[in-house]
């Protein structure tokens, strides 16, 4: 990021825009300065599958995690990845990563992931975090694992959490859309069964968990908590993605995920010594302060906005956008294994008062650089893009943007066969 001055002519004054240098991602001054209070970091992408996304954040994330105390790297999948994540990371595992965990997650993020693992040492100690619900929006994940803790720890709830097994493996997919077009495919008396066998095994496990926290399996009581917590959350979250698929779906109802992520992050941030920081790499609509809205609609209250109001300065949120003509974008339906295809389309055209615009001056001059964009703190109506389409935000939304010239598809996308 350069330290001179750029001139950028926009209809947006609020934002200043300056060149940002890949090569010294904290050089600059002004973002260092908004970096250091932060406890966590968001990291952001206006659209999954871009190659120029990857390769910035994994920069950014190397930076961080050298110059600035990040430690830890929390990520948009469940808990049930995170650890193959980290070995693989930690150069634990040889294997490719897509042998490792499931097609969704290699899409997101196998770039991203490849290009840190060789920017990082040797016994760099990162550790992973899986923040969210199992990306494939499945069941199993949480229930399989937890079939074991409790044989161990509570033999009584074998019958139930056997059964609550067989129910969960009927939902299949690896991606929540095809989870989703997993569920509609049961009979409603299956859907309602496992929902209820999951309610009834939260509050025992709860129940029990709380009874038995100060003894020495205290810890197995904590992870199935964890587990049934996650598996429920996932089962409810099904039913609000299955009614967006059948028209019904509820304004603000996937603020259930979100909710479920904040939480998990504040717990993280709870084990943090001082000066380390936590770096929450997500689509741009889960890291932002303010409501995620569309054409008006409000669709949910992210994961950033609750960390923001939470942790205050503790929280920073740095998007990152683009200025090109086409995007990568998800086709449904597709006979893949996450039930759709990523296809090259046109995205949405850039208003006067968007981020993007407000970066034209500093871009322009050269296609492939990448631009910062600084708020300073105006309320005013402002828009960003978001996949193909645009939100609208506030200056408030995001303390720094990164733009880039181009948004071409991340090779992994070819790799796994969803092109």
């Amino acid at each position: 990021m350069s330290n001179r001055p750029h001139s950028a002519a926009s209809a947006a004054p609020f934002l200043t825009a300056d060149v940002w240098d890949e090569r010294r991602p904290l050089a600059d001054a002004r973002l260092r300065e908004r970096v250091f209070p932060a406890r966590v970091i968001g990291v952001g992408e206006s659209a999954h599958f871009v190659a120029e996304f990857n390769a910035a954040r994994a920069s950014l994330v190397e930076s961080l995690i050298r110059d600035a105390g990040v430690g830890t790297v929390a990520l948009e999948i469940g808990r049930d990845e995170a650890p193959l994540v980290q070995q693989w990371l930690g150069r634990k595992r040889p294997e490719e990563l897509h042998t490792l965990v499931g097609p969704l997650t290699t899409a997101l993020y196998g770039t991203f992931l490849d290009d840190l693992r060789r920017r990082l040492p040797q016994n760099h100690g990162l550790r992973v975090l899986g923040v969210d619900l199992p990306n494939s929006l499945s069941i199993a994940p949480s229930v399989a694992p937890l079939v074991g803790v409790l044989a161990r720890i509570d033999p009584g709830s074998s019958e139930l959490v056997h059964a609550t097994s067989k129910l969960a493996a009927r939902v299949q997919g690896g991606s929540a859309a095809a989870s989703a077009m997993s569920w509609l495919a049961l009979e409603q008396d299956v859907q309602d069964s496992l929902t209820v066998h999951l309610t009834r095994l939260r509050a025992r496990v709860d129940a029990l968990a709380a009874v038995h926290r100060a003894d020495a399996d205290a810890s197995l009581w904590q992870e199935a908590s964890a587990l049934i917590e996650a598996a429920a959350t996932t089962d409810v979250m099904l039913r609000a993605v299955a009614d967006l698929f059948s028209g019904a779906g509820r304004s603000d109802d996937t603020t259930i995920r979100e909710v479920y992520v904040a939480q998990r992050i504040r717990d993280a941030v709870e084990t943090l010594a001082d000066g380390e920081r936590i770096a929450y790499v997500a689509h741009n609509n889960h890291i932002q302060k303010t409501p995620v809205r569309f054409d008006g609609v409000l669709t949910a209250h992210p994961a950033g906005s609750l960390l923001a109001d939470s942790l205050g300065t503790g929280y920073l949120a740095m998007a990152l956008t683009h200025a090109d003509e086409k995007v990568p974008e998800m086709a449904f339906p597709a006979a893949t294994d996450v039930g759709f295809r990523v296809e090259r389309v046109d995205a949405a055209a850039l208003s006067e008062l968007s981020v993007e615009a407000a970066c034209a001056g500093v871009l322009r001059p050269a296609r492939t650089a990448i631009v910062l964009c600084e708020a300073v703190g105006d309320d005013r109506p402002l828009m960003i893009r978001s996949q193909s389409a645009t939100a609208q935000i506030t200056a408030r939304t995001f303390d720094v943007a990164l733009v880039v010239a181009s948004a071409t598809t991340d090779a992994a996308v070819s790799v796994l066969g969803l092109d």
